[in-house]
């Protein structure tokens, strides 16, 4: 019995962690939802402005439906627990009258005995002296447990009223979660309406889209060429570094002294000629050109990159709220109209702040003609870049931390929207942002 109740127990924890983790869930998706609301709001008053509708709409509905999931999850937990509330009331029921059955025999046998004479001849009757004070004992004992057992019995039905009490609750629980999933069917078979109207509308005008998104997918290439000619130049000058790094490290095994044998100013091929007049000086072998990795680090640059790695699928959001409208890589739109994406777009709020995602040195603040601002933080041999910014409060070679704040979000005065351009990087290849950020 005390391992049933135990192992009872411990499924009761199990299944409150896991309902307010979906309840954690269930708020989040229920923001990201509202959020969706708010820029659909503000966007839908442009007619231009369909593609942006459409990516929107479409997130939203992949948010509903996590939502359908998470209220199924949450209904099965308390359907459990019904059922394991309904044994236990059947247990408890049966202890109840077991214990009453007990007792009812112990008055009966009480109701036999109840004359004090009966009781002292049960006493004198003995046949020594012990076992008369055995005897004493044994009534005062059989007293004290009948008392004892009306305890038990109040404590069992107290219990019983108590599971009972919260069988009640939990079914008030679930026909609320089954409302609310009804509520929200309804809602998603209303929003797919919308998506295929606005779908039947931007294929209507394809050639318009085409030009509109042409126009965006030059802006993002002319980024990604720049981030990625600054990203070589880091490389460059980190290999460069690392490179007379170890041929200083060869001078001075040499004997070479800084300063008298060679300056700052003595070029690379230089000084290896000088190392190697020193070496053959003393017999020893000579020195050929260094080899170093393609992005040479410090051992804080290689912790800081090890951490952000280890990071990966719980980095913060780059904005305090906000929904991904926009994949990363080639999404199809409709029909022949496709998007090919080195970043994730995320819509969020009007005046929404951007802040890193992660520790880092702020490389570089770019500004593409049409593009606004983007700032690249690098961690290491991983860069994150935030494209779309004005009002930019760092500059390059600033140490940021993490969720600091870089800049605010670029709102489009034509058609409202305010979307954060996302990107990672390892070098000089391109990573899927998604997948690095937290998500319940």
């Amino acid at each position: 019995m005390l391992f049933c109740c135990g192992l009872s127990v411990a499924l009761q924890a199990q299944n409150k962690n896991k309902k307010e983790a979906l309840e954690q869930k269930k708020v989040k998706l229920q923001d990201e939802i509202d959020l969706a609301n708010e820029i659909l709001k503000d966007t839908r008053s442009n007619v231009e402005n369909g593609l942006m509708e459409l990516q929107t709409l479409s997130q939203k509905i992949l948010i509903r439906e996590e939502l359908l999931r998470t209220l199924n999850r949450e209904i099965d937990i308390i359907d459990s627990e019904i059922d394991d509330q309904q044994n236990s009331i059947q247990d408890l029921e049966n202890q109840i009258e077991e214990l009453k059955a007990q007792y009812a025999g112990m008055i009966r046998q009480a109701h036999k005995s109840q004359s004090s004479t009966d009781r002292l001849l049960f006493i004198f009757s003995s046949a020594d002296f012990n076992q008369a004070i055995n005897r004493i004992s044994y009534l005062r004992q059989y007293s004290e447990f009948r008392k004892r057992q009306v305890g038990e019995i109040q404590n069992v039905q107290e219990q019983l009223s108590f599971s009972i009490e919260s069988l009640n609750q939990q079914k008030k629980d679930k026909e609320r979660l089954k409302f609310k999933k009804e509520q929200e069917k309804e809602t998603l078979v209303g929003d797919r309406a919308d998506r295929e109207s606005i779908l039947t509308a931007l294929s209507a005008k394809e050639g318009e889209l085409k030009t509109q998104i042409s126009s965006k997918q030059k802006e993002a290439k002319k980024l990604e060429a720049e981030i990625g000619r600054i990203i070589a130049l880091e490389l460059k000058r980190a290999r460069a570094k690392a490179e007379r790094d170890n041929l200083l490290k060869e001078a001075k095994g040499a004997g070479l002294i800084a300063g008298k044998d060679f300056s700052a100013k003595t070029s690379n091929k230089a000084l290896l000629a000088k190392i190697n007049v020193a070496k053959k000086a003393k017999g020893a072998p000579e020195t050929v050109e260094s080899s170093v990795p393609a992005f040479s680090m410090t051992p804080e640059s290689r912790q800081l990159a090890a951490n952000f790695v280890a990071n990966k699928g719980n980095l913060p959001w780059p904005v305090e709220r906000g929904i991904i409208v926009t994949g990363f890589g080639r999404q199809v739109i409709t029909g022949d109209v496709v998007i090919d994406n080195p970043y994730i777009e995320i819509a969020t709020q009007k005046g929404a702040r951007a802040r890193a995602a992660f520790d880092g040195e702020v490389t570089s603040v770019i500004r593409i003609p049409g593009a606004n601002k983007a700032v690249m933080i690098r961690h290491g041999n991983y860069f994150s870049v935030y494209t779309n910014l004005i009002d930019v409060v760092v500059k390059k070679g600033d140490k940021v931390t993490v969720k600091q704040p870089i800049g605010k979000v670029f709102t489009d005065p034509s058609d409202q929207r305010t979307i954060l351009q996302f990107g990672i990087w390892k070098e000089e290849k391109v990573q899927d942002p998604k997948p690095w950020l937290f998500r319940n």
